[in-house]
C-alpha cells in the first residue's frame, strides 16, 4: 500500500510541477510561474547573462530534477529493498527542498525574484502534498523494513 500510495505523491509532484507555482508580480502580474516555467526563465537567463552561467545552469538543473527524482523514487519503490525506500525519500525530501526555497524566494524581500515572484498556486500546493505523501510513504517502508531484517545478537 506503501508504494501505491508513494506512486501517487510521485505523479502529484510531476503534476504540480507542470501546473502555475508561483503569481508573477509587478512587471509579471499578468503571468504565472511553473516549476517548468521557472527552470526555463533561468536557462534563458543564463543565455543572457554568460558570465554567471554555471550558477544558473546549476539552478536550472535543479530544477528539472524534481519531477526526475520524484518518479525515479517512485520506480524504485516498487522494488524491494531498503535502498528502494531511500530513493523514494530522497526524491520526496528533494522536491520538499525546492520548493521551500522558491517559496522562501519569493516571500523574502532580499531577493529580486521578491519583486517577481507572488503566491502560491495550485501546481505548488499539489506538489506539496505529492512531498508529503511520498516522504511519509518513504519513511512507513523503511520502517517496514527495519522491522523486518533480521535481529543480529
Amino acid at each position: 500500500m506503501a508504494r501505491v500510495a508513494g506512486s501517487i505523491g510521485a505523479a502529484l509532484i510531476v503534476i504540480g510541477f507542470f501546473l502555475p507555482w508561483l503569481d508573477g508580480t509587478g512587471a509579471f502580474a499578468a503571468r504565472d510561474f511553473s516549476g517548468f516555467d521557472l527552470a526555463r526563465l533561468v536557462r534563458n537567463f543564463e543565455i543572457a547573462t554568460p558570465n554567471q552561467g554555471s550558477q544558473l545552469r546549476a539552478t536550472a538543473i535543479a530544477l528539472y530534477l524534481v519531477p526526475a527524482l520524484a518518479v525515479n523514487g517512485a520506480v524504485l519503490g516498487w522494488f524491494l529493498g531498503r535502498a528502494s525506500a531511500i530513493a523514494m525519500l530522497v526524491g520526496g525530501l528533494y522536491a520538499a527542498a525546492i520548493l521551500g526555497v522558491a517559496l522562501m524566494l519569493s516571500l523574502v524581500s532580499w531577493t529580486d525574484l521578491g519583486d517577481v515572484l507572488g503566491a502560491p498556486r495550485l501546481g505548488f500546493l499539489v506538489s506539496a502534498a505529492g512531498c508529503a505523501l511520498v516522504t511519509q510513504n518513504a519513511v512507513a517502508l523503511l520502517l517496514a523494513n527495519r522491522a523486518l531484517a533480521p535481529v543480529e545478537e
